[in-house]
């Protein structure tokens, strides 16, 4: 992967959260975060063999659990 940053794609990379920003922005616990993952129940991706998350994508994410459009 370059280390130049020069589309939406590289952006959301740098701007991906960890597990434990993923569980207080979703207010539940790193555990919990990482069984919903495991469960492909939340969206989430591998980047350098460490799980991830894109804050657009959880966002919408908790938007469609709120209004009951959840899996």
């Amino acid at each position: 992967m370059s280390s130049e940053v020069s589309s939406g794609n590289d952006m959301e990379l740098e701007d991906a959260w960890d597990v434990r920003r993923a569980a207080q922005f979703l207010g539940t616990s790193d555990k919990t975060i990482y069984r919903w993952a495991a469960e492909g129940r939340v969206p989430s991706f591998k980047m350098g063999g460490l799980l991830r998350f894109s804050p657009k994508a959880l966002a919408t994410w908790r938007t469609q659990q709120s209004r009951g459009g959840g899996q």
